[in-house]
């Protein structure tokens, strides 16, 4: 006989609970399914999700708020949090990106002898994933993984310019970044992003990343002590960073693409 009182979905959907699974974790789980197919979750969904009362839908939502699952978009509603951006940054080395990216970070380097940076989006920052460190000079330029970038980066320049054309989500609390909106626009048009820090004297060229989809998923910079770093979109750095944005872009279709040598 089978009861007419509405559980929860994932037992109605055939997803339910395995005997040797945690209740919450299950519980937290159709709630990211749930959110996966909407822009955002809220109190009484989630309630409905869950067959239960909304004091105890409540505690999940807070919980997961409380850990970075989950971030508030107004006063009623949720949508994915920090914690999950950052784990869809290494689910993306998972798939490949930054393995494929090596080399052809390693190949810009030895050719324009620069520091090679790759950065990815945290939600409210660009975040340095993978670093190739140019060391032929006496000075030079080191950055270290996981480091945030501020508001003036180029990479961050880059990342706000095709943030329409972003695999990721931007959060309402992001800073902004520090372009105008003719500045964001030509790099738009070109593709290419210059930044200079006068307090450091350090100079950076960037380029956005994208995946197959045509999303932008990453940036790829060229890093280095100002008097290095030319500011030409036509110069040997940038078009260095064209190229292999295009050639990681190309490898992630195909990955036995070798591409045509760039000289």
């Amino acid at each position: 006989m089978t009861s007419a009182l509405r559980g929860p979905r994932g037992a109605a959907d055939g997803l339910e609970i395995a005997s040797g699974d945690l209740q919450v974790v299950a519980r937290v789980v159709q709630l990211l399914r749930l959110l996966a197919g909407n822009q955002t979750i809220d109190l009484v969904s989630a309630a409905e999700e869950l067959g239960v009362g909304k004091s105890t839908a409540h505690r999940y939502l807070a919980s997961m708020e409380n850990h970075g699952l989950l971030q508030r978009r107004d006063r009623n509603h949720y949508e994915f949090g920090v914690l999950l951006a950052e784990l869809g940054t290494m689910a993306l080395s998972r798939l490949g990106v930054l393995d494929l990216a090596g080399p052809v970070m390693d190949d810009i380097s030895a050719r324009v002898r620069h520091t090679i940076v790759l950065s990815v989006w945290n939600g409210s920052c660009p975040v340095v994933a993978q670093v190739r460190e140019d060391r032929s000079r006496t000075a030079h330029v080191s950055i270290a993984v996981g480091s945030h970038l501020g508001p003036r980066a180029a990479q961050t320049a880059v990342f706000w310019a095709f943030h329409s054309e972003s695999s990721y989500r931007f959060r309402d609390q992001a800073p902004p970044v520090e372009a105008t909106d003719d500045e964001l626009a030509e790099i738009r048009r070109t593709g290419i992003a210059f930044r200079k820090s006068p307090r450091d004297g350090v100079s950076a060229v960037a380029t956005p990343i994208r995946n197959p989809a045509g999303q932008v998923v990453a940036t790829l910079a060229a890093v280095d002590i100002a008097q290095f770093v030319p500011e030409e979109t036509d110069s040997p750095v940038a078009q260095a960073l064209l190229w292999g944005a295009e050639t990681i872009n190309r490898r992630m279709v195909n990955p036995l693409d070798g591409g045509a040598d760039h000289r």
